[in-house]
């Protein structure tokens, strides 16, 4: 049997999440740019005595250009989404829709690759 599918969420309640950064993520800071480094799990196979001939990395970087440090910087936990594709549309000198199109799809990625989460508002709801 399969768990139940989340439900659909409309455009009006991604604008209402607050981007949270993930506490496991190291900021390392190279000039204007900044590389994210998260936690890496390793896979099964190479746990055991595998791990003892193979160098292997504990975490992997991300790094961002100078438009994703800006809009990871305005990620404080505090701010909406809609917020920080506001002053990303301030910035740049964007229309409103293109730059929450731009923010939306960014944070996205990095929800993706685990490194911050989309907190919706209000209690989440199964139907069953």
């Amino acid at each position: 049997m399969t768990g139940a599918a989340a439900p659909a969420r409309s455009h009006e309640q991604w604008l209402e999440a607050v981007p949270i950064c993930n506490r496991a993520v190291r900021v390392q800071r190279c000039g204007k740019a900044v590389v994210l480094w998260v936690p890496y799990r390793s896979r099964w196979w190479l746990r055991g005595p595998l791990r003892w001939l193979l160098p292997l990395r504990k975490e992997k970087g991300v790094a961002l250009d100078l438009v994703g440090s800006e809009v990871w910087a305005d990620c404080d936990g505090q701010r909406e989404v809609r917020e920080v594709a506001r002053a990303f549309a301030e910035r740049h000198q964007l229309g409103r829709r293109e730059a929450t199109l731009r923010v939306l799809l960014f944070l996205r990625q990095l929800s993706e690759r685990k490194l911050l989460v989309l907190a919706l508002p209000g209690p989440l709801r199964r139907s069953c």
